[in-house]
């Protein structure tokens, strides 16, 4: 059976945070757009194209959008597959979605320890806002050596909260739909994504600079505003 496929919606948001590029290039080039690799060309780092495709990348390859589009949902099927074999409970398109996106940046394996597989433990156990909040510690990366909170991951785990926040309700191909949540169960959840909001204020601190506590409250509040202006529009479709 086919795994469930992303929304078009979280594609969408997925193709803006991948970026395009129809060109052969080295990802560890810095400049923007980065440059076209030719035949002969050093690579320093993976050889890429379109949405971040290496499989098939070649030097001097050049590709159009609608195949950059194909070569994408190919590279996002394992992925799918590996979070409908994971994932036992309701998840909501935003969910799904925000789920595909964190593996197919963070790697789609299920083995233990791996970031997948950790959220799937917590998620499988009915805790949601515990695996948000897990998912936004992942925004480090090592360099030198050492771990350092790299802004473009802050980035991306927050706009991935801001998507698992939208409400969708559909079944998955494993289980029942989710059920859409009642009005106590909504400031519930505002607290939820809160805290996860929370989670990621200190690195945007070390980021800023600005004292932790302000950090905090400034990522709470835009959270929770977020959060509360797409559950009216929830309730108003």
């Amino acid at each position: 059976m086919t795994a469930r496929r992303i929304s078009a919606e979280a594609l969408d948001l997925l193709k803006r945070w991948e970026g395009c590029v129809l060109h052969a290039y080295d990802d560890a080039d810095p400049a923007r757009p980065p440059r076209f690799i030719q035949p002969g060309d050093a690579v320093r780092g993976t050889l890429t194209i379109g949405y971040g495709h290496t499989r098939t990348a070649r030097p001097g390859q050049r590709i159009t959008r609608a195949e950059a589009d194909r070569l994408l949902l190919e590279d996002l099927a394992p992925v799918e597959a590996a979070i409908a074999r994971a994932i036992t409970v309701p998840l909501t398109d935003g969910q799904h979605g925000a789920l595909v996106s964190f593996a197919f940046n963070l790697g789609h394996s299920t083995a233990p320890g791996k970031p997948l597989a950790n959220i799937a433990a917590v998620l499988n156990r009915g805790d949601h806002d515990g695996a948000l909040r897990r998912m936004g510690l992942y925004v480090k990366q090592r360099q030198n050596g050492r771990l350092v909170t790299v802004p473009g991951l802050v980035n991306r785990r927050a706009a991935e909260a801001g998507l698992w926040a939208r409400g969708e309700f559909v079944a998955s191909r494993h289980v029942a739909p989710a059920t859409p949540p009642t009005e106590g169960a909504e400031a519930a959840k505002l607290g939820g994504y809160a805290a996860a909001a929370a989670t990621a204020a200190p690195a945007l601190q070390a980021l800023a600079g600005v004292p932790v506590w302000i950090g905090v409250a400034l990522v709470v509040a835009v959270a929770a505003v977020a959060v509360t202006v797409l559950l009216r529009r929830e309730r108003a479709a």
